[in-house]
């Protein structure tokens, strides 16, 4: 196992999610609907978790948590480009910008898990698994709030 580079990659997953976490609070303090802000509020506190708990795998393996990257700072400029969304309190777009800002946070998932059990110690392999399992589960509410909003 290459540890720098299992490092740079739960790196960018501790990025997404803390990325995650301050637009979720954002999002949470613009929408209107109750039941979504309290939606929102818990899943801010989700990423800012799944963040803690990366950090501490890395810090583990005796390794230190990256600073920003070139990379991590277009991630970030995503997320910029979605506050100004909320802006609009209109509980629909808000849902639909996040939704594409998780987009990115699956595929970033997903990349790291095709690397598979081999590349990733098994512990932190079964935490990004699980971490992704929880967050397709809210990415599939995200989307089912979306579908109503425009139904109706």
């Amino acid at each position: 196992m290459e540890t720098g580079k299992i490092v740079r990659e739960v790196n960018y997953i501790i990025i997404h999610n803390l990325d995650a976490q301050e637009a979720y609070m954002d999002a949470a303090s613009n929408v209107e609907n109750d039941k979504l802000r309290k939606v929102m509020l818990d899943e801010a506190d989700k990423r800012g978790g799944y963040a803690r708990e990366l950090q501490r795998e890395i810090k583990n393996l005796g390794e230190e948590i990256a600073d920003d990257t070139s990379t991590e700072a277009a991630w970030r400029r995503i997320w910029l480009d979605i506050k100004d969304i909320f802006t609009t309190k209109d509980d629909a777009a808000i849902v639909e910008e996040c939704k594409k800002a998780d987009d990115e946070t699956v595929i970033a998932y997903d990349t790291i898990l095709q690397l598979g059990n081999g590349f990733l110690p098994s512990r932190i392999y079964n935490i990004i698994r699980q971490q992704r399992k929880e967050i397709g589960l809210t990415y599939q509410a995200l989307l089912r709030f979306h579908e109503v909003k425009i139904e109706q």
